[in-house]
């Protein structure tokens, strides 16, 4: 195919030098080498951007754990992050985001990563940290830290999986797909029990056991030089000892002799059914056939199953469905759950009905095919940024000792036939012994499906405790910036990249909910929606099918001031994009079972909104700033609104909007002007102003103005893990001179790790998994807000400890903390726009908001002024501890008399739409 060959030739050259290359065709050019301790480097040279990416991955994740030890990988992770005998406590954070960085790290079943994106003259810096992690860290362990990051750890379990709506079903999953003695049998996260057992001597003996350089693989992406960046490694790494012998785990899959059933009750308002049948573990010959077999059923709408559930029977509100093949086994996943009136009995007969046919009827060929080149224009996808090819390289070389494997892989996809998908269907999923997991509402077992059934010496010569000094600074430009104006005066901007072969194009028609009115709130939501349901010429599931076969993604969505299209398409099919795109903006479909349809979708996620203390958060949160109105309104509007809507609503709203002078088109890719005006030609002929539209003003964001005492509200949430915490007030706008200001100086607030409100509720605190604090804004107006979940039993103090912060702010930003945040602001613009995504975005801000097209330099010459003076006068600009409103989503009868007893306010009970409840 011809974007394989074109990505082979934009990925760059392979060197000559090294002793292990990879062949001049691969997909991802790197060497390869083994230092004598076991450590194996993979260099993957790439000069496109001034970034490098260093990712290491160790081959232990909860699987090599031990039945009563569970979540020790996961903690370890943590604690990787707390210092190391060179490095201070929490320095990683800092020190990486004040080179301009960004890191993480993440556990599975089967491996740990931990990653450093930086600019690429702080390459050593990342050796430097990474090394002394591995080889030194057991020094500076203490049981401090240990119990710290333990409770981070809970709260992580219980935001991820106690407090969210099915949250705890892949833990019932794994507990009755595998036997109590395999190591698939509980979460990564672990259990409550055993975190609460793990002492200092556990995680020392893990470490010890799992965290030796020859169960690791180091690979670095990006501007750099492989033989400075190889003797680098061998500085740093090559006197850590081996650690102890790893073998590659064995396969041992999944058996079920019969149906199995678990009924399990849950906070929600819809029940569901999900469906888990074994299947075949990662590298096994047959999984790309069973992934594709997983897309045949559900990968979009026009797949078997969302098809027929959601569309043509209607009985089902949501499906889902993953083929999960890791290392030892794997297994093939469906959710779904139902239209109000279905029982999940009827919708497991359903499915089951749906699976037999298919291995009995087969499928068509030409289906499949659109599939694989939808699923292979996600490979080229996955690989947009100089992270995503490193991190790629570095986990196929821990499983397969191989970093190679992306061509091999798109190969096993060409190669599958519509017969295997069908001779799959029967092997693994008809007839075939599954397990049922049915998740009912609290006290409603009977809804159930099936209810009447069953440490390394410092004695290397190298000084750890000096932090290296960055190399040269590669100097910074903003991406080039190209401008046409197609002949309906149709605004386009664009931008090259060519890393990758694909084509980024988004549109912006000023259609976003802050132009409804009270009487058709949610309007904007379901015109977003309506639009993804294809054009006059082709229908929804020919849309999806027409998508899939060029290898293109397609999203719309609406925001405060926009409903936003957006497409990537590998570029052989950009012309055939634009010419989908030009059909779907002049002639959307827009047909009255479609409307019917979607409404009683966007009605039931309104229903079920409440089952998200998050989401109850998010809309109380607005309307107490806001008010009753559009700017405080919820997105998806109210049932009384949604319902007095009809279709031509949807088309008037959409045909008032659409004045191309208006709107504005950005593309991203390896074209310029010219190229890109030639793309455009169809849209800017068949797209004329409408006669309907008008000039229309949106409503502001403008918060109401509050004076008198605090007040805290509260919004009751029975049985919630944890509390939703909100406290802010109105803000500023996105176009306002101090927008970006005010992102430097809640940098130190509560806009990073390593910000006050952070490190103060979490790293010292252990109350919550996270807290920041953000200013958020549209084209008309904003707000600032501060956000957590917090472990109910400690809601009154980490709410007394997150005002105090922001009071906190007031009396004075430290000049190494103003030093702090402008070095780590100027540094990371540096890799801010390596990915056409991130292109297309600041594509968007010059378009939508105004912006000059220098602006990034412009903000760099600010940061360069700015200094602790600068951000206190910002702070008392834009922080107004006396105007503030504060909401909690908790659980009333655990945490109630504790607001009510730090006598800082009265407390106000509220309902979860934020309407004013009386007191009991």
């Amino acid at each position: 195919m011809s974007f394989v060959l074109a990505l082979l030739t934009l990925c760059g050259p392979a060197l000559q030098s090294a002793p292990t290359m990879s062949p001049q065709d691969s997909f991802l050019p790197h060497e390869k080498h083994v230092l004598a301790n076991g450590l194996q480097v993979i260099l993957h040279e790439d000069h496109s951007s001034p970034v490098v990416a260093v990712y290491v991955y160790y081959h232990v994740g909860s699987s090599r754990e031990v039945p009563g030890r569970s979540g020790f990988a996961h903690l370890f992770e943590h604690m990787l992050f707390q210092g190391s005998q060179h490095v201070g406590d929490n320095d990683h954070f800092r020190l990486i985001q004040e080179a301009g960085g960004t890191l993480n790290g993440s556990t599975t079943q089967d491996r740990t990563n931990y990653f450093e994106i930086l600019p690429a003259n702080q390459l050593e810096l990342a050796l430097w940290l990474e090394s002394d992690r591995m080889g030194f860290l057991l020094p500076a362990m203490t049981q401090e830290k240990l119990d710290n990051q333990r409770d981070v750890v809970r709260n992580e379990r219980r935001q991820s999986y106690e407090n969210r709506p099915y949250g705890l079903v892949r833990e019932v999953l794994l507990k009755n797909l595998f036997p109590a003695d395999h190591p698939y049998s509980w979460p990564t996260i672990g259990s409550m029990e055993d975190l609460a057992q793990a002492s200092l001597e556990d995680v020392s003996g893990f470490f010890h056991r799992w965290y030796g350089p020859n169960n690791a693989t180091i690979a670095i992406g990006g501007d750099f030089d492989p033989d400075e960046a190889l003797a680098m490694v061998e500085r740093y790494f090559g006197p850590i000892p081996r650690g102890p012998e790893v073998e590659k785990p064995p396969v041992r899959d999944a058996h079920l002799d019969a149906d199995r059933r678990v009924v399990m009750e849950d906070r929600v308002q819809l029940p569901q059914v999900t469906m888990v049948w074994p299947t075949v573990a990662m590298g096994n010959e047959q999984e790309a056939t069973v992934n594709l077999l997983s897309d045949v059923l559900s990968a979009n709408r026009s797949s078997i199953l969302d098809h027929v559930l959601m569309e043509q029977e209607e009985i089902a509100s949501s499906v889902t469905i993953s083929n999960q093949a890791s290392e030892r086994a794997g297994y093939l996943t469906i959710n779904v759950r139902p239209r109000p009136g279905v029982t999940l009995d009827r919708l497991e007969e359903r499915v089951g009905e749906l699976i037999d046919a298919l291995a009995e009827r087969g499928i068509d060929p030409a289906r499949v095919e659109r599939l694989k080149t939808r699923r292979i224009g996600d490979i080229v996808r996955g690989l947009e940024t100089v992270g995503a090819r490193t991190n790629r390289l570095a986990r196929d070389n821990c499983f397969f000792g191989d970093p190679d494997r992306v061509g091999e892989e798109i190969a096993a996809i060409e190669a599958v036939s519509a017969d295997a998908i069908q001779e799959a269907a029967r092997r693994y999923l008809s007839g075939r012994p599954h397990l049922v997991i049915s998740v009912v509402p609290v006290g409603h077992p009977e809804l159930a499906a099936g209810a009447t059934a069953g440490v390394a010496a410092d004695e290397d010569g190298l000084d750890r405790s000096v932090q290296p000094a960055p190399g040269p600074q590669r100097p910074f430009h903003s991406p080039e910036v190209w401008r046409a104006t197609l002949a309906n005066g149709l605004p386009v901007y664009g931008t090259a990249f060519d890393s990758i072969p694909l084509t980024w194009i988004s549109l912006a028609v000023p259609a976003g909910r802050l132009f409804e009115t009270p009487a058709n709130l949610g309007l904007a939501e379901l015109t977003a929606r309506m639009l993804n349901e294809g054009t006059e010429k082709l229908s929804g599931l020919q849309w999806t099918d027409t998508l899939d076969g060029m290898g293109a993604t397609f999203s719309v969505g609406s925001t405060d001031d926009e409903i936003v299209l957006g497409m990537s398409v590998l570029n052989e099919h950009r012309e055939e994009a634009m010419e989908l795109l030009s059909d779907l903006v002049t002639s959307p479909r827009f047909a009255e079972e479609d409307f019917e349809r979607i409404r009683r979708q966007q009605l039931l996620d309104i229903e079920t909104q409440v089952d998200r203390p998050r989401a109850i958060a998010s809309e109380v949160f607005a309307r107490l700033l806001f008010g009753s109105g559009v700017a405080g309104a919820p997105r998806l509007g109210t049932p009384e609104t949604l319902e007095a809507l009809t279709v031509d609503d949807v088309r008037a709203f959409w045909n008032e909007a659409l004045v191309p002078a208006r709107s504005h088109l950005s593309i991203v890719g390896d074209l310029d002007a010219a190229a890109a005006s030639a793309l455009c030609a169809s849209l800017g002929e068949a797209w004329l102003e409408s006669p309907s539209s008008t000039e229309r003003s949106p409503a502001t964001l403008r918060a109401i103005e509050r004076e008198g005492p605090l007040t805290i509200c509260l919004v009751d949430k029975p049985g919630a893990e944890q509390s939703e915490l909100r406290i802010g007030h109105g803000g500023i706008s996105r176009r306002d001179d101090d927008w970006f200001g005010a992102y430097a100086m809640n940098y130190v607030l509560g806009g990073s790790f390593t910000s006050r409100i952070n490190l103060n509720l979490r790293e010292d605190k252990g109350y919550t998994y996270g807290a920041r604090s953000a200013f958020v804004g549209s084209r008309t107006g904003g707000y600032f807000v501060v956000s957590t979940a917090v472990q109910t039993a400690v809601t009154a103090p980490a709410l007394v400890e997150a005002l105090r912060e922001v009071r906190g702010i007031l009396d004075g930003i430290q000049p190494e903390e103003a030093d702090f945040a402008r070095q780590a602001i100027s540094l990371s613009l540096q890799r801010a726009y390596e990915s056409g995504s991130a292109r297309l975005a600041f594509l968007g801000a010059i378009g939508g908001l105004g912006l000059p097209e220098d602006y990034p330099e412009r903000r760099l010459a600010w940061l360069e002024s700015m200094d602790a003076a600068t951000l206190d006068a910002l702070a008392h600009r834009l922080i107004h501890p006396d105007r503030l409103v504060v909401l909690v989503v908790g659980d009333r009868a655990e945490i109630e008399n504790d607001l009510r007893g730090l006598d800082i306010g009265e407390v106000v009970l509220l309902g979860p739409h934020g309407e004013r409840l009386p007191r009991d």
